[in-house]
């Protein structure tokens, strides 16, 4: 077992020319590096510019307006009495007309106040749904992370069970040599090395796959890196060091606050509705100039609006009643969310405790198929055992062994599901 885990150490923290990275080096660089994370800082970016420009609906909308012609003929053509005669009249053949207006809302029916209050929850929403994603990429980094310890340590497993099975292949060629045994046996323990390298090399494949996704999640890049345990992997701390009060784990999840921020933009939407029913008022000022046939001339004017929408108020009631039975829906949704948000804490409160009985249970397992092996090599070494049973101790003792890895990776990896919670 101290053997076992010294070649577990070494592989872990040795880092030979590569560059070493502990867990928390590899999350802060996933916080740094990630592309889902960049994006969804854009995103809380864009919710800001939106709130922004929601807010400039309580400034006045200016609009400004031009006009040049010039006609084929005079526009406005007559004639005019001038004694027994007429005398004709033509003006207005080409000019200049430019105005510029101003409107302030007064009132509307709180639909700019409260589309301002929906701005506003967009950004919180956005700021939320970043800090899921944080803590989900950290998640996955641990994941990737222990799976590839346990990797490595399964490596480690079948290196110090290689070792053991070169010593029985010293041992058997020696009988065979002295005829004391077949060359069956022989070819036994070397059919069981050629097995061993066999796992081995499916062990570095998968080694070489999560490494790679590591890589991409934080941006290490193409080249070579190892990873450095912070913690013992083969001693791990007991659960109740990590128990939360699962109430309060509730109210602190982003996705009960979500909930929480749906539930509060249906009755906005409800009061949006609303507004739309409502008179709008407004006040405004025009100012003119115009220039036509090269005579200047400027002109103002002060007004006020007021809009009552009378046919909107036919289908209006209707779009109230369906934003009042979304809030009831909304309502449900946080009621629902905070319901099942509770078992899941509880779920994976309860796979914590069972992945560290595991390790208890794996722990025995290892230590009989030690003493098993053990037994069979001093067995063998005196002809009171067949090469059968011995290979049998060895399958045994490799499974335990990778068992126990197993265990231990799946152990953190609820930790860190549990603390994701």
């Amino acid at each position: 077992m101290k053997k076992v885990l010294l070649i577990i150490c070494v592989l872990c923290s040795c880092g030979l020319s590569a560059q070493e990275y502990t867990l928390q080096q590899l999350q802060q660089m996933a916080m740094e590096n990630n592309r889902t994370l960049k994006n969804a800082r854009l995103s809380v970016e864009t919710a800001k510019e939106d709130r922004a420009k929601a807010y400039t609906n309580f400034f006045p909308q200016v609009s400004a307006n031009a006009v040049g012609f010039h006609g084929f003929e005079d526009l406005v053509q007559g004639s005019m009495p001038a004694g027994e005669n007429e005398m004709p009249i033509s003006l207005v053949k080409k000019g200049f007309v430019g105005s510029v207006m101003a409107v302030q809302p007064l009132f509307q029916g709180g639909q700019i106040v409260n589309g301002n209050k929906l701005a506003a929850l967009g950004q919180e929403v956005s700021q939320l749904q970043l800090q899921m994603t944080e803590k989900d990429t950290e998640l996955q980094v641990a994941r990737y992370y222990w799976q590839l310890i346990s990797l490595q340590s399964n490596v480690a497993t079948l290196d110090s069970v290689k070792v053991q099975l070169d010593e029985v292949h010293r041992l058997t060629k020696n009988y065979v040599d002295a005829g004391v045994i077949t060359h069956n046996d022989l070819l036994r323990v070397e059919l069981k090395q050629q097995e061993i390298a066999s796992n081995r090399l499916e062990l570095e494949n998968g080694i070489s796959i999560v490494k790679l996704l590591l890589a991409q999640m934080v941006g290490i890049g193409e080249g070579d890196y190892h990873i450095m345990s912070s913690v013992s992997f083969l001693s791990p701390s007991l659960p109740s060091i990590y128990l939360k009060n699962n109430e309060q784990a509730v109210l602190n999840r982003e996705e009960y606050a979500l909930s929480q921020k749906n539930e509060e933009a249906k009755s906005l939407n409800v009061k949006m509705e609303r507004g739309k029913l409502l008179p709008s008022l407004a006040i405004g000022v025009n100012g003119f100039y115009n220039t036509i046939d090269s005579h200047d001339k400027t002109n103002g004017i002060v007004f006020a609006t007021l809009s009552v929408p009378i046919s909107d108020w036919w289908g209006g009631s209707h779009a109230v009643k369906k934003a009042k039975l979304q809030r009831l829906q909304a309502e449900n949704d946080r009621m629902e969310a905070q319901e099942k948000l509770a078992i899941d804490i509880q779920s994976a409160w309860n796979n914590l405790v069972e992945a560290h009985q595991q390790i208890d249970i794996a722990k025995t397992s290892v230590q009989s198929a030690q003493e098993n092996l053990r037994m069979q090599r001093v067995f063998y070494s005196t002809g009171t055992t067949t090469m059968t049973d011995l290979l049998d101790a060895v399958t045994l003792y490799t499974q335990a062994q990778s068992q126990m890895v197993t265990a231990c990776a799946t152990y953190q990896i609820r930790v860190a599901e549990y603390q994701r919670k």
